[in-house]
């Protein structure tokens, strides 16, 4: 007989902070598209497009191996969790430093001073906030992780606003008229640094993080490779079906097809409120399920997993309700020609997370090979559709072989994932699968175009 477990709020306060970047992140694309030209604003997209790709390769993905590894320290070793966040950290750290570098050579050939800042400024800070933002999960530091969400999303959101507003008044210094993208650039990566700062602080007094702490013997850190190595392989098929789109838009249509389709993702980036906050607290979640192993468990990681795909189907019904009407009051007229496609968008966000809650068991038994596949067959299909059909059909193209690449995903991962963990609860399962599909697509006469 088990004892009366104590409620878990992670995920409402994950939940609460993503609501809280979602909000902010509306009010900061009304501001930037008021004050950068859709050209760059198609740029901005490219730019952090490219920089999802390099993150997880940079940082061969230590960061998340970290995330699986710390569970294997027993509750009360302090000190060997300690040797394993500092030495994450330092090695993160080179993979900025590397980045730089490689950046800095990349300017040499190619002397594109908004390129530079963005992947020297922006592009490094994101490398150390994406260690951050694991650290932050795997400890449960939900009240610093929703601090982390207050600095980037308001933050950013209030200096992008006021920035804009006194170009507005006209007594403003020159650069901040004239190069409004490297601006905006510079503000977005001071927010980022400001919370690389915080963390920092933070875990060195709490003592995870620890300059007197010893490191990694090599032998262990052979083994966090072994492990996070072919993570980034992952994630870079990932960035194939999550993130790819963008790169061959900018490739092979205009910047401005481009723009309309960056703003599209950011509106239906608001059903992310759910998938982000479902992926941030699962894993820790669904391992420390596994660890425990009682007699409830599998309700327990049944009832976490519906609650997330009905919260998300919740979210894209309103998504499609107010869509048009999100266009109009952030003054967006000349970005409607993505409104078309934002249905596509928003159910394969809905996938996406499906797919990701399905291959639970794969992460928990380390079978990266096998989560390697699910991302590498959709990945191929999308960036080769993409290719094949964007010059023809644009961005509504995009849209929707992204869709198919992530119901492939989704599919890819229940059955490969199933030997290896077996959810109960199919019935209700397949139920809310098939509601997300007709909350979608079905139309809505009078609302949806």
């Amino acid at each position: 007989m088990t004892g009366k477990k104590k409620r878990d709020l992670s995920f409402w306060v994950y939940l609460g902070a993503r609501v809280m970047a979602a909000v902010a992140g509306i009010f900061t694309i009304k501001y930037m598209i008021a004050y950068i030209s859709k050209p760059d604003y198609g740029l901005w997209g490219y730019f952090r497009a490219i920089a999802a790709m390099m993150i997880p390769l940079v940082s061969a993905s230590l960061p998340a191996a970290m995330m699986r590894m710390y569970f294997d320290y027993g509750k009360e070793d302090r000190a060997g969790k300690a040797r394993l966040i500092t030495t994450v950290f330092w090695l993160d750290l080179a993979g900025a430093a590397v980045l730089l570098a490689g950046v800095g050579l990349w300017f040499a050939f190619d002397p594109d001073v908004t390129m530079l800042a963005y992947f020297a400024l922006a592009g490094t800070g994101q490398v150390m906030l994406a260690y951050f933002n694991y650290l932050n999960r795997v400890r449960n530091d939900f009240g610093l992780f929703f601090v982390n969400r207050l600095i980037e999303g308001v933050g950013f959101m209030a200096a992008i606003g006021a920035v804009g507003y006194l170009v507005t008044t006209g007594d403003v210094p020159a650069f901040l008229e004239d190069e409004r993208l490297l601006t905006t650039i510079g503000l977005y990566a001071t927010c980022l640094w400001a919370i690389n700062l915080v963390n920092t602080v933070y875990y060195v007094f709490e003592g995870s993080l620890s300059l007197r702490a010893k490191l990694l013997p090599w032998r262990e850190i052979r083994a966090l490779l072994s492990f996070s190595l072919p993570l980034s392989v992952t994630y870079f098929l990932g960035w194939t079906l999550q993130s790819s789109d963008a790169y061959l838009l900018e490739k092979l249509a205009s910047r401005t097809e481009l723009a309309d389709y960056v703003f599209a993702v950011g509106i239906a980036a608001f059903v992310s409120i759910i998938s982000q906050s479902a992926l941030t607290d699962w894993p820790r979640f669904y391992y420390a399920q596994m660890r425990d192993d009682d007699a409830d468990r599998d309700q327990r990681i049944l009832k976490r997993l519906l609650l997330f795909l009905w919260l998300h189907v919740a979210c894209m019904l309103a998504i499609r309700l107010i869509a048009r009407l999100a266009y109009d009051l952030l003054g967006a007229e000349a970005y409607l020609d993505g409104l078309e496609y934002i249905d596509y968008l928003i159910l394969g966000n809905f996938f996406f997370l499906a797919g990701n809650l399905f291959a639970a068991g794969i992460g928990y038994v380390k079978k990266t090979h096998l989560t390697t596949l699910t991302f590498l067959v959709p990945g191929l299909l999308n960036v080769g559709l993409n290719a094949l059909l964007i010059p023809s059909w644009g961005a509504r193209a995009a849209a929707l072989t992204t869709l198919l690449g992530y119901a492939l995903f989704a599919a890819l991962s229940w059955v490969l994932g199933r030997p290896h963990y077996r959810f109960t609860g199919i019935p209700a399962i397949v139920l809310v699968n098939v509601v997300a599909c007709a909350v979608a697509l079905v139309p809505l006469p009078g609302i949806t175009p």
